[in-house]
């Protein structure tokens, strides 16, 4: 019996002894045909930030009134629009590009997004011109190349080739061809960049 007993534990030591070895060759294998990749550092180039003095990144509207797209681009009421920057440093990059991003906040929405409009205007020597023209709010079906995350969207994108602060002002306001007397919508504003 005691013979017997120590002939299968000598069978099963064996077999797990070559299964084991079989898994190290096939290991060794597959380790030296796997693809090689060069790995380089990666340095800082350059920083993109985005800068606004109130408590939330974005602009949110109340018991919004239809109003015409003539009107509302000169509305400089507070409240009714939403001021930033975006300061971009570069280091040791040549250019970098950024993107602004809106995304809807949807908990506190009760306008479509047909039924809004979203406009952007740039500030070129001391005055605000247009960026973005009037328009509904069109979400990405997809994250966009620099990052802009699906269901957003692109308000706007710029090249720099050298350090520099750019000023925004957003406004947002219910479309007069509604079919709502009135609605809340609020966006945040967001911006990604990438430096080369």
């Amino acid at each position: 019996m005691e013979k017997k007993m120590t002939k299968k534990v000598w069978i099963i030591i064996i077999c797990l002894f070559c299964l084991f070895t079989v898994g190290i060759i096939f290991g060794y294998k597959a380790f030296k045909n796997r693809d090689r990749k060069i790995v380089e550092k990666e340095e800082k180039g350059g920083t993109v930030v985005l800068n606004y003095a109130t408590n939330f990144s974005g602009l949110t509207i109340v018991n919004a009134q239809k109003t015409a797209d003539s009107i509302a681009i000169k509305d400089v009421t507070d409240g009714k629009y939403f001021d930033f920057s975006i300061a971009v440093d570069l280091e040791k990059a040549k250019n970098v590009e950024y993107e602004i991003f809106a995304t809807k906040i949807a908990k506190d929405s009760t306008i479509s997004d047909d039924d809004i409009r979203i406009y952007l205007e740039k500030e070129n020597s001391g005055t605000y011109a247009q960026v973005l023209a009037p328009t509904k709010y069109s979400p990405l079906k997809k994250e966009s190349e620099l990052g802009s995350k699906k269901g957003s969207m692109v308000l706007t994108s710029e090249k720099k080739t050298k350090s520099s602060v750019d000023n925004y002002r957003l406004r947002v306001w219910l479309a007069d061809t509604s079919l709502l007397e009135t609605g809340n919508y609020s966006v945040t504003v967001s911006v990604v960049g990438k430096a080369s």
